[in-house]
């Protein structure tokens, strides 16, 4: 007699997240563009290291195999596409409290309309659960814990730093010269400082968003965890000054674009000691 085996579900497994918690992500991925773009987010956020994106349909009939996951991950995180939350209804009649849930609708974005999804919808599901806004319970932790040690006070930093930069033109390579410099400078920052952070459990992460051409009056701007640069440091002012380049970008004549003042000094790019301190102050760490 010829031994039956029963087919065991594959999917929903993936690579462990590179330190920090061992999160899984369920997406309702349901028939609307809100119900797609969980989907599309859960898979770029399994690819950003933020956590492993599984098979919300296994969670449903509660196979070993997806139980097995959950229990062993730190968090589970449900991303619905609109408030009648069917993923978090799936995981709850299977027993499982999420952690986290992130719904679509309450990002601003409509349910419905063309599947077609934009990059920017999916980047502000993403960003969302970068900025940790689905956390229904924050993690407690104990007085002295975490941190480097060495009494600068991280331990009691914020867990994510987010910089975005918003710009126009279509790229670093393609806007106005101030503009790129800027850019160049924050990524090179960020890279440089991500290390060192991460070590004591801070996950940074960097945006680069692109502005329509009538919004130059925000290009340049550089946010830390949604703060502007200029209201980071203490006497810092922003202020605008002709840039040809901006110019040829748009179209327009005379055209003006953002600037700081600092100390004395006019900075058209932004240079890499004043975004390593505002990453500070950001942090809570001066």
């Amino acid at each position: 007699m010829t031994e039956q085996t029963v087919p065991q579900c594959t999917c929903g497994g993936g690579a462990e997240p590179a330190g920090g918690p061992k999160r899984i992500i369920f997406a309702c991925a349901g028939a609307s563009k809100a119900g797609q773009l969980t989907n599309e987010a859960a898979v770029r956020l399994t690819k950003e290291g933020y956590g492993n994106i599984a098979c919300t349909a296994s969670l449903a009939v509660s196979t070993p195999s997806i139980m097995k996951n959950v229990e062993a991950a730190d968090e589970v995180f449900v991303i619905d596409g609109c408030p009648v939350g069917c993923a978090r209804q799936i995981a709850e009649r299977a027993g499982v409290t999420p952690d986290q849930e992130i719904v679509v609708t309450d990002l601003g974005i409509e349910k419905g309309g063309s599947l077609a999804l934009s990059e920017e919808d999916v980047e502000t599901v993403v960003s969302a659960a970068w900025e940790g806004r689905g956390r229904e319970k924050q993690e407690q932790k104990p007085e002295g814990s975490g941190g480097c040690g060495c009494g600068c006070g991280c331990e009691e930093s914020t867990d994510t730093l987010i910089v975005e930069w918003r710009h126009i033109g279509r790229d670093i390579e393609n806007t106005c010269e101030r503009c790129s410099e800027t850019g160049k400078t924050v990524r090179e920052t960020v890279d440089r400082i991500r290390a060192a952070l991460e070590d004591t459990g801070i996950t940074v992460k960097f945006i680069e968003n692109v502005l329509p051409h009538d919004a130059i009056a925000d290009s340049n701007i550089i946010l830390f965890n949604g703060v502007p640069l200029e209201d980071l440091i203490e006497g810092m002012e922003v202020t605008s000054t002709p840039c040809a380049s901006c110019a040829c970008i748009t179209g327009q004549d005379d055209v003006e674009c953002r600037a700081v003042d600092y100390s004395g000094e006019r900075y058209e790019s932004i240079p890499p000691e004043l975004i390593a301190r505002a990453v500070l102050k950001a942090l809570g760490l001066e």
